[in-house]
């Protein structure tokens, strides 16, 4: 049954009563909505509706094209096929409607934007949580990179700090290439570069294609297979501090939503990265506060060991005992082997198990440098010693060297210290009694060279009283040194260390006097005078020659000359023989040389080189004629008119004995005689020249008598 025209105006009333009613209705959810107004409109307009948003259909069938009637409104829309116009109440329903649906979408954006925005937040409080949690700076960095690595759905992912004009990567994920993990980059060059120029993010869609950034890292790019790249700054309290970077390898575009993303994670990631700087300076203070609190501990431990050791050294050194005591002390307390060297790296006293060596190295022994060596043992093995040198005077006089036991390199430092300490003290004592010995050996010597008779007299009692023998052949020794004060201008010497050097050249020499035939001897100036007891021409030669060695090992430039006087057999005449070895020193200093010059060897060069008193030219003269003359007189000899006579033919052993009447042979027995009582070998011109002024010397002193007279008489 066909409805009446009243029966349809009555429906359309009804369905349009129903449009206005569902559009009174608060909108909630398009999903909701939009089928409702579908239904609605339909009923109101008696034609199928499609309910759309652009061109997404909401509810409704599909229009079958683009021909029909349509309403819109906002993003809403509402589309039908009917040959009859709507009413205009009907047609402002239906805009009422889009509005509606409208509304309905837009709560629907929002929703959903709320919904996005808090998942974002919850993504980052996770991130942040994670990053919270971790305390190392390393670790800090890599969990940065990992977590924003994830968040931004990117591949790679790097976090560089500032390091000078340049920022550097500390932290990588993701990269395929090792340079990647090594980025260095200034200002302007690549992404974060040029983050690092403007402090603004930046962002590049086809890193290779890109013409905004610089081409300095498209080879790496190329690598790495990069297509965009986002990069955001880093500030801590409005300094910036480094660049946050990520890349991707798919096609894609960092959106907007991606960079506000990235930058609010920049912010929690500074704050990150400060906390994990304070945990580190903190974690620091902590281990330099522990380890400063360790360093008390081991030193109250090596104050109370090292004073206990001081007080029992320093009893050690004022019982008198010496350096073995010392050693015994130094390895009962410690339990270590101990070893003290003299100057010359000899050792002196020992201790404590296997020996050290027995003699330190030279330059151990007289440039030792504190601290730790390598040692040799007597049974050949080598062992960690502590070394330190030991002074007396301002001068290094010797070594200590301590093996420990269990003791730290810091106790050792102070204990070896105190040792050597003591060892100076101890060495002190006896320098201070050696001292007034030597002072008191000085003064006799002077006394027997300088004084008076009745002084020398005095003088050999005292040197009986010190254990100084005197008695034999006695000769005076007299050196110098000739150019000290050159050599020391030179170098730069003060006075102190001129003196020095002038003890050294001292100590060399009684050094080397390992025969102990220089009784006494003492320093004046760059003078070295000794007297020497029952020493022959050779062994005085050798004696000096011997210190000629020792010095030019540590002065090669350094030179000294000497000379020294005749044998002498009572100290009542060692003023002249002071004499005589100053005038063989003058002849060494004018003829040069570096060997001792001999008083009785100068010949006639002494009488040159001497005072002129007649005592000196008779010496001369008896030293060479004497023994001839004795022997003509207890032989009824001729052996003076002999030589005489060889010299008066111009040595013509022929025409001598031809003027002599005598046969040729009896004239050169006679010759060897001459030379078996003197010394004088005729075949030397200095021996024939010595000898012919000896004999016109003879007959000058005595012209009133004929020697070969006296020689008869």
């Amino acid at each position: 049954m066909t409805p009446s025209r009243a029966e349809k105006r009555i429906a359309v009333a009804d369905a349009t009563g129903a449009l206005r009613a569902l559009l009174t209705k608060p909108a909630t959810t398009s999903s909701l909505a939009a089928p409702a107004l579908a239904k609605a409109a339909s009923a109101a307009l008696g034609a199928d509706v499609a309910v759309m948003t652009g061109d997404c259909l909401l509810a409704g069938p599909a229009p079958a094209g683009p021909g029909g009637q349509r309403v819109d409104c906002a993003n809403a829309t509402l589309r039908w096929c009917s040959p009859q116009q709507p009413s205009s109440a009907v047609t402002t329903l239906l805009r009422q409607g889009c509005a509606w649906l409208a509304a309905a979408l837009a709560i629907d954006a929002v929703r959903e934007q709320a919904q996005q925005a808090g998942e974002e937040m919850n993504a980052l409080r996770d991130v942040v949580g994670q990053l919270l949690t971790v305390r190392d700076l390393d670790q800090v960095l890599l969990s940065i990179a990992d977590r924003t690595l994830h968040l931004l759905e990117s591949d790679i992912c790097g976090v560089m700090l500032v390091d000078g004009d340049e920022v550097a990567m500390k932290s990588c994920v993701g990269n395929r290439a090792v340079e990647t993990a090594r980025l260095r980059m200034s200002r302007g060059q690549g992404v974060a570069g040029l983050v690092f120029l403007t402090g603004e993010p930046s962002k590049v869609d086809d890193y290779l294609a890109d013409e905004t950034i610089s081409h300095d890292f498209m080879s790496l790019a190329e690598k790495e297979e990069t297509l965009s790249a986002l990069a955001v700054p880093l500030r801590l309290q409005g300094e910036f501090i480094g660049v946050l970077e990520v890349w991707r390898r798919r096609p894609s575009v960092f959106t907007d939503r991606d960079v506000q993303r990235m930058v609010t994670l920049a912010d929690f990631v500074t704050i990150t990265i400060d906390n994990a700087r304070l945990n580190d300076r903190q974690a620091n203070a902590v281990e330099q506060l522990k380890e400063t609190r360790d360093a008390l501990e081991r030193q109250v431990s090596v104050l109370k060991r090292s004073s206990s050791l001081q007080q029992k050294l320093l009893a050690t050194v004022l019982s008198g005992v010496g350096l073995p005591a010392i050693a015994r002390t130094v390895a009962t307390e410690l339990d270590c082997r101990i070893g003290i060297y003299g100057p010359e790296g000899n050792l002196v006293a020992a201790c404590g198990g296997r020996s050290l060596t027995s003699k330190l190295p030279s330059t151990a022994a007289t440039r030792t440098t504190p601290g730790r060596h390598r040692v040799t043992l007597t049974d050949g093995s080598t062992a960690t010693a502590w070394l330190q040198p030991i002074y007396a005077d301002g001068d290094q006089v010797g070594s200590a060297a301590i093996i420990p036991a269990e003791h730290s390199a810091e106790m050792m430092d102070v204990i070896v210290g105190q040792v050597a300490m003591a060892c100076s003290l101890t060495l002190l004592r006896e320098h201070a009694a050696s001292r007034a010995r030597a002072e008191e050996l000085e003064q006799l010597l002077w006394d027997l060279l300088q004084g008076s008779v009745e002084h020398r007299i005095a003088a050999r009692t005292r040197a009986k009283q010190l254990n100084v023998a005197l008695r034999g052949q006695l000769r005076v020794l007299y050196g110098r040194i000739d150019n000290l004060e050159e050599i020391a201008a030179e170098s730069g010497w003060d006075t102190s260390q001129t003196d020095r050097v002038r003890r050294e050249v001292l100590r060399r020499f009684r050094a080397v006097d390992t025969h102990h035939v220089v009784a006494l001897s003492a320093l004046r100036g760059n003078l070295i005078t000794g007297i020497a007891v029952n020493v022959d021409r050779t062994a005085v030669k050798d004696l000096v020659g011997e210190l000629a060695t020792a010095l030019r090992g540590d002065w090669p430039e350094l030179r000294a000359t000497w000379g020294a006087s005749r044998a002498h057999e009572d100290v009542v005449d060692l003023p002249s023989a002071l004499n005589e070895a100053k005038t063989a020193l003058a002849a060494a200093r004018r003829l040069g040389g570096e060997n001792a010059f001999l008083y009785e060897e100068l010949g006639i060069v002494r009488l040159l080189l001497g005072s002129g008193d007649d005592p000196d030219l008779q010496t001369f003269v008896d030293e060479l004629t004497g023994p001839l003359v004795a022997y003509d007189r207890e032989n009824n000899g001729a052996l003076v008119r002999t030589l005489r006579a060889f010299f008066d033919a111009n040595c013509s052993q022929r025409v001598a004995a031809e003027r002599l009447f005598v046969h040729y042979k009896t004239l050169r027995y006679r010759l060897e005689q001459i030379k078996q009582l003197t010394g004088l070998d005729l075949a030397r011109h200095e021996d024939r020249v010595r000898a012919d002024f000896a004999l016109r010397l003879l007959q000058v002193t005595r012209p009133l008598e004929d020697p070969e007279d006296a020689a008869a008489g």
